[in-house]
């Protein structure tokens, strides 16, 4: 549902209120992940997803990155799916730039699918011969400047093996335009539970877009903030093709679906050119 709402202030328990106090992907996920699996449930990712993602992965995948892993919501199901291929050990490193949010992965992570690493993905050094790397949900947009878009892009690509894959989902410029007929909006939305919402206050200035949240569950109410950078996939396909990649298709979300312009996420698919190695059983 969508409701008119007053912007916190300071005195509401918030940090900073109005635009001033931008939040961007380095504070993101300190503010966020004592609640962001409740605001993105865990079982989003399901059998359509991993299907989806298993069709644009390389086959045989056993190692791969994703930039941004978070709580480990897409990277625990799927390293799960690999290793039950039973085609060999599965490394599965997760980069992200808050301890927080990876502390969060390691507490739903006891059998250590994932490898953590405590990294800034605008400025990380992947291991290379890497089967392929994700970028999903929404990450690359968090980044502000396209510097910063394109460097992580170009880390990703110099750690991918010939016939390697990177996968990026972001917000899709179309949604967020059109979301924005004036400059500032705000909604509300209930989740399941006792008394559970998110408000959102939204204001889009150019490209840059930011947000500030209000999580309400059982009576607590918590505040926080985060800014993004309205990024088209064209720009994406620049960052990649500049990084020696080959797009390789578009869709909507991690599903595979028709991009549309009401499609809130956008995502692409690229590759690295060349032959990919042999087989194990191919070798001399």
């Amino acid at each position: 549902m969508t409701a008119a709402l007053t912007r916190p202030g300071p005195s509401a328990g918030t940090s900073g209120s109005g635009h001033d106090g931008r939040a961007g992907y380095r504070e993101y996920g300190d503010q966020f992940a004592a609640f962001y699996d409740a605001v993105f449930p865990r079982e989003a990712i399901g059998t359509d997803e991993l299907a989806w993602l298993r069709q644009v992965l390389p086959g045989r995948t056993r190692r791969l990155a994703e930039l941004g892993v978070g709580t480990g919501r897409v990277a625990l199901p799927l390293a799960g799916s690999l290793l039950r291929d039973e085609d060999g050990p599965v490394e599965y490193l997760g980069v992200d730039v808050s301890a927080a949010m990876l502390g969060e992965l390691g507490s739903h992570d006891p059998r250590g699918l994932v490898s953590p690493l405590l990294a800034d993905i605008t400025d990380v050094t992947l291991p290379t011969g890497l089967d392929a790397v994700l970028c999903v949900c929404g990450t690359l947009s968090m980044i502000t400047e396209p510097r910063g878009q394109a460097a992580a892009v170009a880390a990703a690509a110099a750690a991918l093996r010939p016939g390697g894959v990177l996968v990026v989902e972001t917000h899709h410029a179309d949604a967020v335009l059109a979301l924005h007929p004036t400059a500032d909006r705000s909604w509300a939305v209930a989740y399941p539970g006792d008394r559970r919402m998110l408000a959102t206050f939204s204001h889009l200035d150019g490209r840059r877009w930011d947000l500030e949240h209000c999580w309400l569950d059982a009576g607590t109410a918590t505040f926080a903030r985060e800014s993004s950078r309205v990024t088209s996939l064209d720009e994406v396909d620049a960052y990649a093709t500049a990084a020696g990649l080959v797009p390789a298709g578009r869709s909507a979300g991690l599903r595979g679906a028709p991009l549309t312009p009401a499609s809130p996420t956008a995502t692409a698919v690229y590759r690295r050119p060349g032959p990919p190695p042999p087989e194990p059983d191919q070798e001399g």
